[in-house]
């Protein structure tokens, strides 16, 4: 009886092993061929109503993670998987979609243990567009510049922004940021400066043009100065003789005198001003560069034409062309006879004594020696001879050292 119960506990023992052996002869063939695994999966979105336009909520990729034979997610891998979303349903506001990854044909050979996300959560709003306007904000100067910022202007001033409602209804205006230290020189800039706009909102146009001026600083004075006539003429005066004038200067130049002796008031006489006469005129200011006339007192003053002057007291008047005479001879008894186009020596009157002839204004020549003492013979009649003047010119240029032409000199002897 007792060597039964024991053949049979043998037993039992012996399938209890082999069942142990054979579960872990499966695990290590079986359960060795499976893992587990994450891919990514690019998202698309089709379908979404006209008129409506995605907020918030979209994401650009989801996460899977897979069970499966190792081969299979090995070339799962390096596919590129994409995963389309169906905006078909979605309404203005939120509206929630599950993820549901079973129908992708890749997917049917693996078990599929998590999503992530698992739905999306889109918050959905109406597709609208207005025109803004925009702002300039330019950047301050630095305080120790010697410029100011004037005439920003930005061209074009208006853009169309198109977006979700929400958005596009509480733009008033966009802003446009642009630093001027960029290029401080001066005189007028321009520059293209893109529109910074909120998320999901776009521009037409994006960029738009800043003009602008940089100007030197200035600083206001008040300077007094005689008022002068244009053609210096004593003939003519004015009341008041002087003006105030105020101007705006460079402040680096406030105290430079050459530049403020640089200002002159001057007036001119009109066209048809005629001797006797008088007249309103506006002064005319000569400022220098970069100076700026801000008033005038007085703005008009009255042009006096005077009648007890003659013309020769009056200045100096150049003649108006090499043929004619200075319109003052000032007491040097010119000549009153012009000289025209047609002048000919003719025309000039000669005096009436008889110009001496060439040979009177002969020197005869220095003789030294005992040369200079003899007395050359005359002819009769106080009649210098020919041989005579022949015979003086051969002594003379014998006596400085020069051979005649006609005498033979030492050496010929």
């Amino acid at each position: 009886m007792s060597s039964i119960s024991s053949s049979r506990l043998q037993t039992v023992l012996s399938v209890l092993l082999s069942l142990v052996i054979a579960t872990g002869l499966w695990y290590l063939v079986v359960g060795r061929d499976h893992v587990e695994t994450q891919v990514e999966l690019r998202v698309e979105y089709r379908g979404l109503p006209d008129g409506l336009i995605i907020r918030e909520g979209m994401v650009n990729h989801i996460s899977v993670r897979l069970r499966g034979s190792a081969e299979l997610l090995r070339n799962l891998h390096s596919r590129d998987l994409v995963y389309t979303v169906d905006l078909s349903g979605v309404q203005r506001g939120a509206t929630a979609l599950p993820l549901a990854v079973d129908s992708i044909p890749d997917f049917k050979a693996f078990e599929i243990l998590e999503i992530m996300p698992s739905r999306l959560v889109l918050e959905a709003d109406a597709l609208t567009e207005r025109v803004v306007p925009l702002e300039n904000k330019m950047l301050p100067l630095p305080a120790d510049s010697p410029y100011l910022i004037s005439h920003a202007i930005l061209e074009p001033s208006f853009v169309t922004v198109k977006g979700p409602e929400t958005q596009v209804n509480s733009l008033d205006r966009l802003i446009v940021v642009y630093d001027p230290t960029k290029n401080a020189s001066e005189g007028p800039h321009e520059a293209n400066v893109a529109i910074v706009a909120p998320p999901q909102v776009e521009i037409t146009p994006p960029v738009t043009t800043l003009r602008y001026s940089l100007n030197l600083k200035t600083k206001n004075v008040t300077l007094t100065r005689d008022i002068q006539l244009d053609n210096e003429d004593q003939g003519y005066s004015v009341r008041p003789d002087e003006a105030k004038v105020e101007l705006s200067v460079p402040e680096s130049l406030v105290e430079d005198r050459d530049y403020l002796d640089a200002v002159r008031v001057i007036v001119r006489q009109p066209a048809d001003f005629m001797p006797g006469d008088s007249a309103e005129v506006t002064p005319i200011v000569m400022l220098p560069s970069g100076a700026g006339l801000i008033a005038i007192d007085p703005p008009s003053v009255m042009l006096f034409s005077r009648t007890d002057v003659g013309d020769d007291s009056r200045t100096w008047a150049p003649a108006e062309s090499i043929f004619t005479m200075p319109s003052n001879s000032f007491g040097m008894n010119l000549p009153g006879q012009r000289i025209t186009g047609d002048f000919s020596l003719n025309d000039v009157t000669l005096p009436p004594s008889t110009l001496p002839h060439p040979n009177d204004l002969k020197v005869p020549p220095a003789l030294s020696g005992d040369a200079s003492k003899k007395t050359p013979p005359t002819a009769k009649n106080g009649v210098e001879s020919d041989a005579t003047k022949k015979d003086a010119v051969d002594n003379a240029t014998t006596e400085r050292g020069i051979p005649s032409a006609q005498a033979p000199t030492k050496e010929q002897d």
